[in-house]
């Protein structure tokens, strides 16, 4: 009975799966081709179609297949326990909310996109208060619901995103983070060393860029027969799986930089879902592990390899020949441009270095927030306040302060953490696939990247939520999560650029 029990778990959960990859494209096309005047709409549509996941989530036939298979769980295979545990915490969690504050909220975060874009555009965020006031209030719903009376209610949303993570714990990390970058941004600050970026600040053709990027893209191991590469307001990667990957990024001829590193970075996403086993995508097991992992993936890529010499080594003449006015730079010109350590405003396009505070400042602000410390009214002040305190710069408008990203509008609060939590993993990570494949180094400087991708692909990838974030970084790196892999990465690297 309880194989059987399980087996109708499986089939409805297939159908969630399936109605959550459309409400997945719709987002897509929101952010990508959909006309502005859709806006209301696609809110409309996207809320429905929520609201009918919601119902399916927290059916009484679900939740009573649910118990009947858990109570014969000692005759389920270890695999099956896993999927059943992940599909009830699932379904605990969407019965704690209302569906009628589910559609709200879903309705709420298809305008907050719409409002934060004309506010950005603007720089208006008086423009975007009234949206965020509702997704924040709907959110804080949210979140008292699942956590009860004692619970605490960022944990409640951080779970959403990093299960298993409690802000107890990432407070811990993240004061570590500030501990370890705070003397050595310091220090570059202090250093008489000045590191040239022209080979990346200019004036570079659109065109040029985005040829150079999908070639490091394609050669990472991206298959774009099996995805794509768009351009939205803000970066990111969606799709509905391994056949269906879609990435995004965007360019600007003024500063190549976040055009370049945010390709290579959607790509590390890419590669993690086109990796993954695509058996078990309709299947509770299917999906990424945490985002903090996702995360992991990406910031690898970017940060472990992109900003690496060997990588540098071999896309040296291709890069020239995409940019020949760069031809007077060597190869340790464009390697040190590409790690310079410089507070700036924005996260996505900030250095390896100063990121971590960048997503510090958010996610101590996100949690009064929700807390109700502060008021939404409140957040230009404290962002501005905030930078100036641990970047010492002071954004000129909202649209390069508060209003840079999408997060909030999307009512992804608990989402931020998962950036740093991502560097940590990436750290460990590499170290490892260093110990595990001979001369990693020397292979990427001669263009062979597919090697670190299949590494990826069979320790981690393929794996889907088969194990825990907590099971995986101690699976593959033989350790738990710490900052000590990332603080010997980043030390080595300042000290090489700035002594």
């Amino acid at each position: 009975m309880s194989k059987t029990a399980y087996q109708d778990v499986e089939r409805r959960f297939a159908e969630i799966v399936d109605l959550s990859s459309g409400v997945e494209i719709l987002s897509w096309d929101q952010e990508v081709m959909m006309p502005p005047g859709g806006a209301e709409t696609r809110a409309q549509t996207m809320a429905t179609l929520q609201g009918v996941i919601h119902e399916r989530m927290t059916s009484p036939d679900l939740v009573s297949t649910v118990r009947t298979a858990q109570r014969g769980r000692a005759k389920l295979t270890p695999r099956q326990r896993r999927g059943l545990e992940l599909v009830r915490r699932s379904v605990d969690k969407a019965t704690c909310v209302p569906a009628d504050l589910a559609r709200e909220l879903s309705l709420a975060q298809s305008r907050g996109l719409e409002a934060w874009r004309v506010a950005r555009t603007n720089s208006d965020f008086g423009a975007f208060v009234p949206a965020l006031e509702t997704i924040v209030d709907l959110v804080r719903r949210k979140a008292q619901l699942r956590a009860g009376k004692n619970g605490a209610l960022y944990d409640a949303l951080l779970d959403d995103y990093e299960p298993g993570m409690t802000t107890e714990r990432l407070d811990e990390l993240l004061d570590e983070l500030e501990a370890i970058t705070v003397p050595l941004v310091r220090k570059v600050v202090q250093s008489d060393v000045r590191v040239d970026v022209r080979p990346f600040v200019g004036k570079f053709k659109i065109d040029a860029q985005r040829d150079f990027a999908r070639q490091v893209s394609e050669a990472m191991g991206i298959r774009f027969d099996q995805g794509r590469l768009d351009l939205s307001t803000h970066p990111f990667c969606g799709g509905t799986g391994p056949g269906d990957v879609r990435m995004t990024s965007r360019y600007d001829e003024n500063d190549m930089r976040g055009g370049l590193f945010g390709v290579i970075h959607e790509s590390g996403h890419g590669l993690y879902e086109q990796g993954r086993d695509p058996n078990k995508r309709r299947t509770p097991l299917g999906g990424a592990i945490s985002m903090g992992i996702h995360e992991s993936q990406s910031r690898l890529w970017e940060n472990n390899v992109a900003r690496g010499k060997p990588f540098w080594e071999a896309w040296y003449d291709r890069f020239i020949d995409a940019h020949p006015k760069l031809r007077k730079f060597d190869v340790d010109a464009i390697w040190r441009a590409a790690n310079i350590v410089e507070p700036s405003m924005i996260r996505v396009e900030a250095d390896e270095l100063t990121y971590n505070l960048h997503i510090i400042l958010r996610t101590r602000i996100e949690r009064d927030l929700i807390s109700g410390e502060i008021d939404v009214t409140d957040l230009p002040a404290r962002w501005n306040e905030s930078m100036q305190s641990m970047l010492g710069i002071t954004p000129a408008d909202d649209a390069e302060g508060v209003l840079q990203d999408i997060h909030w509008a999307m009512g992804a609060i608990g989402y931020f953490p998962t950036y740093s939590l991502g560097n940590l993993y990436a750290a460990q990570f590499m170290e490892a696939a260093r110990s595990s494949i001979r001369g990693l180094d020397r292979k990427i400087a001669k263009g062979d990247m597919l090697t670190l991708r299949t590494w990826l692909a069979d320790n981690i990838h393929r794996h889907d939520q088969t194990f825990t974030a907590e099971k995986i970084v101690k699976r593959v790196t033989g350790k738990p999560l710490g900052t000590e892999a990332f603080a010997r990465h980043i030390r080595k690297k300042v000290k090489a650029i700035y002594g």
